[in-house]
Formats: C-alpha cells, sequence, structure tokens
C-alpha cells in the first residue's frame, strides 16, 4: 500500500539501466547542440554552464528547443522510464496505461532569473494522473523542487477562491513549499493537484530534469486531448477482451427485435 497522503513521495527506480541510458543519450544531444564534448555524463550535465557559457536566455531556449525535439524523435522516454519504475507505476495505476508521449527536458543553470513558478498541473491535466520528476543528476538544496502538500495545497486552494487574491496565495505558497532532494537514480512523483515549482538556481551546478505523466485509461481526462497527448503503454487482458467485443459495434437488440418479427 502506497502512502500517498502528503500528494508526493520520492521513489528509488527499480532498474537504473534505462535511466543511464537516457542519460548518456541527453549527454550526446547536449554535446551536439551546446558545441563540446566531456566524457562523464555527470560533468557534462552538471557543468552544462560552464561548457557553453554567455548563452542569453532566447539562445538557450533556441538550443534547448532543438534538444527536446531530437530527444522525442529518436527515443522512447516514456516506455524507458517506465521499466525504471514500473513497480511504483503499476501500483498506482492499474494494469492499464497511458503515458505521456513526449518529454519535456528542463534545464536551469546557475542563477538562471527564469524559474518555474508555483503552480499546479490540473485542471489541464486529469486530477488522477501522476507526474514523474526524473533528475539526471544529483538535486538538493536550490537545485531542487519545491512541493507543498496535499493538505497545505488545499487550504491555500480555499484561500484563493475566498479573496482572489493571486499575490497573497503565491507569496504564502512559496513560503509554505520545501525543498525536496531527489538523486539520480530517483523519481520525485506527485499528484497533478499538489503545488509545486522551482527557485532560482543559487548551486554552482546545472540541473537537467525530465518530466512525464502517466493515468489509467479508465481515468477521467483533463482538458488536454488525451488520444493526442497520451499513448496506450500497457493494458491488460480484460481490457483487450473487452475492447475486441466493443468494436465489433453489433446491436444486439437489432437482432433480437429482427430474430421476433421473424
Amino acid at each position: 500500500m502506497i502512502d500517498f497522503k502528503k500528494g508526493y513521495i520520492i521513489k528509488k527506480c527499480d532498474n537504473i539501466e534505462p535511466l543511464k541510458e537516457i542519460q548518456n543519450y541527453l549527454c550526446k544531444l547536449l554535446h551536439k547542440h551546446f558545441d563540446f564534448y566531456h566524457d562523464d555524463p555527470f560533468t557534462s550535465l552538471n557543468q552544462l554552464h560552464k561548457f557553453a557559457p554567455n548563452l542569453n536566455a532566447t539562445q538557450l531556449n533556441e538550443k534547448r528547443v532543438g534538444l527536446i525535439e531530437d530527444f522525442n524523435n529518436e527515443i522512447d522516454c516514456s516506455e524507458m522510464i517506465f521499466s525504471a519504475f514500473e513497480t511504483i507505476i503499476t501500483q498506482f495505476l492499474g494494469p492499464d496505461i497511458l503515458a505521456q508521449k513526449k518529454s519535456n527536458v528542463v534545464i536551469q543553470m546557475p542563477n538562471d532569473p527564469n524559474p518555474s513558478e508555483i503552480h499546479r498541473d490540473a485542471p489541464s491535466h486529469s486530477p488522477y494522473e501522476i507526474v514523474l520528476w526524473v533528475p539526471m543528476v544529483d538535486c538538493f538544496k536550490t537545485k531542487a523542487m519545491h512541493v507543498l502538500d496535499h493538505q497545505k495545497s488545499n487550504v491555500l486552494y480555499d484561500f484563493l477562491a475566498k479573496n482572489d487574491d493571486w499575490a497573497n496565495f503565491e507569496k504564502e505558497a512559496t513560503a509554505q513549499s520545501e525543498y525536496v532532494p531527489v538523486n539520480f537514480g530517483e523519481a520525485l512523483i506527485f499528484s497533478t493537484t499538489v503545488l509545486h515549482g522551482s527557485h532560482i538556481n543559487k548551486e554552482n551546478e546545472t540541473r537537467v530534469s525530465l518530466n512525464l505523466r502517466y493515468k489509467n485509461i479508465f481515468s477521467p481526462s483533463g482538458l488536454k486531448n488525451q488520444l493526442q497527448y497520451f499513448k496506450v503503454l500497457k493494458t491488460s487482458d480484460l481490457l483487450k477482451i473487452g475492447s475486441e467485443l466493443q468494436f465489433k459495434k453489433i446491436d444486439y437488440n437489432l437482432q433480437k427485435n429482427k430474430k421476433e418479427i421473424d
């Protein structure tokens, strides 16, 4: 039984090899897009700001967009992340699982003035999805994400609904959130309903991370088009058997009525 009362947990992977493969592939793309080479993946990722100095925000984003496009065209990240964390994902969602088609790659260099503001993923995403935030490096202190637990998030949602005061909502959410250290080989798994974000990275290392969403096929959808945003990752025999009959589109009532008339 998963203790998920806080709305988030840290979980070590079942199998680190897929994560190492993703890490190595990301390094290859960093070398290509940022025009440098280093044979150690952790150095390439942690010290990216030293290998690619003096990039302004526009230049960094252009390189990141190109890297993400290559990454998603050439590697099936959702299946690899699933194989690394299969036990915990299936405990959450059961045997019938949809996975986000394309992974987002986040690069946050030291003192980057544009961190992710405090936010939640629902209702654009289903409140029944889980998010896997998977760092490719060890993340600690300001290099890590900060999260509000389920209870604190709900109290602040009630405050915002009653007062319509976004400035104080954001101030309180930031003050009450806590850094969640996550090492390579682990994932921060959280509900789309809890508040989360990042502060300016004050550590002397670059943060490189992935985020992906998974949901049960039968759970309610969010506002995103489920067929466009997700792909079928895993299905049970029950779903396969039921689908075979459903897709035949036979009107049994019509057949019954026809027999009675004859």
